[in-house]
């Protein structure tokens, strides 16, 4: 009997050594499979701005420039080759949700030009043995004062000769994944091309048009588990927790079906949409690594520490 409170000591000092060993596992769990990262934390380009902002054509401009980008090469250029530079360009600071990571700086554009596509080459190899690829950004609708699905990311094949991306049905051969709005302009929802067509989500998420909400996306595609092997497209929006993106969840908007050839995805393509904003770009093999969490803190770290000591004591 005298052991008894003893043991049930150590069973309490085993439990909470255990939960804040896991808290800080987890707190750590930064990506180790991250495939490609875009913060647009670039300073200011030598050439033309718009808005009093420095455009994205060009950047990175300088070799010293985009230290903080991985999995990408070259520099942001004018796939369409129809006008000399894009309208699309960068502004001060991060679209910031809950403890995400982040860089410096976003891009958006407040013109309603169709010309604008974007493309940087992927360097990081997106086709292999994985089973999965996942990726996420950051997006915020500044206002609602368009009807069109014609702006947003695509991972996939360079495009040519298409600028309004998201009304190509596929015949030039687009290859890809990618989220826009719908025609309605105020909602998300998943776009998929196989070469010859384009497969739409059939449900979208409605957000606000006033600027007051930036929204996580985060896409997931399971190569080759759908019908007839048909690659699995889902879209979700992530649910903080309490502010924090551990612990979170994802919320499913829509899924999609669509055969896309891997070794296709090799360009990232961003268009415009007047008054949206995007950033924080990431690709990886799991959730964790396009959600990135904050390192452990120092408070937690000693904790820990202590927690250890003490233990070691006894």
């Amino acid at each position: 009997m005298s052991q008894q409170p003893k043991n049930n000591h150590d069973t309490e000092k085993n439990s909470s050594l255990a939960a804040i060993l896991g808290l800080a596992l987890t707190a750590s769990s930064a990506s180790s499979a991250i495939l490609v990262y875009e913060g647009f934390d670039y300073g200011p380009a030598a050439d033309e701005t718009r808005a009093g902002n420095a455009l994205l054509d060009g950047q990175p401009d300088g070799v010293s420039d985009g230290v903080n980008a991985i999995g990408l090469s070259g520099v942001w250029a004018d796939s369409t080759a129809v006008t000399a530079t894009s309208d699309l360009y960068m502004a001060n600071g991060s679209l910031a949700f809950g403890d995400l990571a982040t860089s410096g700086n976003h891009f958006r554009s407040d013109t309603n030009n169709n010309n604008d596509i974007m493309s940087r080459t992927i360097s990081a190899t997106l086709a292999g043995t994985n089973s999965e690829l996942w990726f996420s950004f950051t997006a915020n609708k500044l206002q609602n004062d368009f009807s069109a699905a014609e702006g947003g990311i695509v991972i996939g094949n360079t495009t040519v000769g298409n600028a309004r991306i998201f009304e190509n049905d596929g015949s030039s051969g687009l290859q890809g994944f990618g989220v826009a709005p719908t025609t309605t302009g105020d909602n998300w929802t998943a776009y998929g091309w196989n070469g010859t067509t384009q497969v739409a989500g059939a449900n979208a998420f409605s957000v606000p048009t006033n600027g007051s909400e930036t929204n996580l996306l985060v896409g997931q595609i399971e190569f080759d588990a759908g019908t007839g092997g048909l690659d699995i497209f889902t879209l979700s929006y992530y649910v903080l927790n309490g502010g924090s993106v551990i612990g979170g969840s994802l919320t499913e908007i829509t899924s999609l079906e669509v055969d896309v050839t891997q070794s296709t995805l090799d360009t990232l393509n961003l268009t415009r949409q007047v008054n949206t904003a995007y950033d924080e770009i990431r690709i990886g093999e799991s959730l964790n690594d396009v959600v990135l969490v904050p390192e452990p803190s120092a408070a937690l770290l000693g904790a820990l520490g202590a927690l250890l000591l003490f233990r070691r004591r006894r």
